[in-house]
């Protein structure tokens, strides 16, 4: 069973005028129990309703842990490490010079 769509825009007119601490405990609250269509649809609401006013969701919270995570990764890898080795004795290198030519 799904939202009519006179009670969707009833929710979303009554969800806009919530704050944006009480939009952030609703999304944390539908993440964990949408255990219904009708829940997906008011979570998705939700979100859209921080989306539009800037806010980042759940969703995309964990998004970003998980690309920060990824990219942790790629440097752990042997070349990667190699590239950082080699980007920071650039970047030691360039440094110094500056240093010595300030003095």
């Amino acid at each position: 069973m799904f939202l009519s769509s006179v009670d969707s825009i009833f929710f979303k007119s009554r969800a806009e005028c919530f704050s944006n601490s009480k939009l952030h405990a609703l999304d944390r609250y539908w993440s964990i129990n949408n255990s219904h269509p009708m829940h997906e649809q008011m979570h998705e609401i939700i979100e859209n309703i921080l989306n539009t006013r800037g806010e980042k969701t759940i969703k995309q919270s964990r998004l970003d842990l998980v690309m920060n995570f990824e990219r942790s990764l790629s440097i752990s890898t042997p070349m990667g490490r190699l590239s950082a080795n080699i980007i920071s004795f650039i970047s030691c290198f360039i440094i110094s010079k500056v240093n010595q030519t300030n003095l």
